[in-house]
């Protein structure tokens, strides 16, 4: 990949971890501080589902940055915009799109698939049914 498209994917790739890391001037690591008890149950159920969303974008915040580290560790290797499946460039309009992206399309949408079917045969084995068993069969 070129010399200066490898410094823009660089810039953007920093400018989104730095985007995340100041989103709404949180932390990416809760620290908790309750300083004693809450009055009631209600309040106290709506204190905790307001936690659990936060710490769920936090999450997702988290993944994100260490994605975003780890492609610029592929830029530094210069494995970076390869994919990782198949060998082929990722396409620019890709990468653009998804930074952090370590397949390219074909891939990622085979591995989607993969991953869809292997959700439905656990749901399908959960409850004891066989994939091509017709229903109602024994």
């Amino acid at each position: 990949m070129a010399t200066v498209k490898i410094k823009r994917y660089k810039s953007m790739l920093h400018h989104r971890i730095e985007e995340i890391l100041k989103a709404n001037g949180r932390s990416l690591f809760p620290t908790e501080n309750l300083n004693g008890l809450l009055p009631d149950v209600h309040d106290l159920a709506s204190f905790e589902s307001e936690r659990l969303y936060e710490y769920a974008l936090m999450d997702r915040e988290r993944r994100s940055v260490v994605e975003l580290i780890s492609a610029l560790k592929r830029i530094d290797e210069g494995v970076y915009g390869i994919c990782e499946d198949c060998g082929k460039p990722i396409s620019e309009k890709r990468l653009l799109a998804a930074p952090a992206a370590t397949q390219c399309i074909e891939c990622k949408a085979e591995s989607e698939k993969r991953e869809r079917v292997e959700k439905i045969r656990r749901t399908h084995s959960h409850y004891g049914i066989q994939l091509g068993e017709p229903p109602g069969g024994n």
